[in-house]
């Protein structure tokens, strides 16, 4: 497994800024046109209603899981569509997650395996996380 160190990490910023800048607006639209089929099939309306609707948000999934799975290659696990990633690391040989958030100018926490984002804590001190491989 490929574990990344915070200037490691931070060299996929302005890839995963530009692509979540893109990525984003569409995720919006998946949203809205999940509530909009959900309020139709509620309402009872028919196939032909719901039809449109289904084709449009399936092919903006698919849009998007084309757009993402590049990260996965590189061993970047994206945990939201509209921007939350997390990056395998080492903190004193035990493996955690540097984490980032669209937005973020840089990675600047980190969380155990199970803990997720509500348990992020700042990086104290970067070299902490050793890679196992540099690009």
């Amino acid at each position: 497994m490929r574990y990344f160190g915070v200037e490691e990490a931070n060299r996929l910023i302005p890839l995963l800024t530009r692509t979540f800048e893109q990525v984003r607006p569409w995720v919006a639209r998946a949203h809205t046109l999940v509530r909009e089929l959900e309020s139709l099939q509620s309402a009872g309306a028919g196939p032909e209603r719901m039809a449109p609707l289904r084709a449009e948000r399936d092919a903006i999934l698919e849009r998007i899981h084309s757009e993402l799975v590049q990260f996965q290659d590189l061993g970047v696990e994206i945990k939201a569509a509209d921007g939350l990633v997390d990056f395998h690391a080492l903190k004193g040989g035990r493996p955690v997650y540097l984490c980032w958030r669209y937005g973020e100018p840089a990675v600047s926490h980190w969380h155990e395996l199970d803990g997720g984002f509500a348990g992020r804590q700042p990086i104290v001190h970067a070299h902490d996380f050793a890679p196992s491989y540099l690009s």
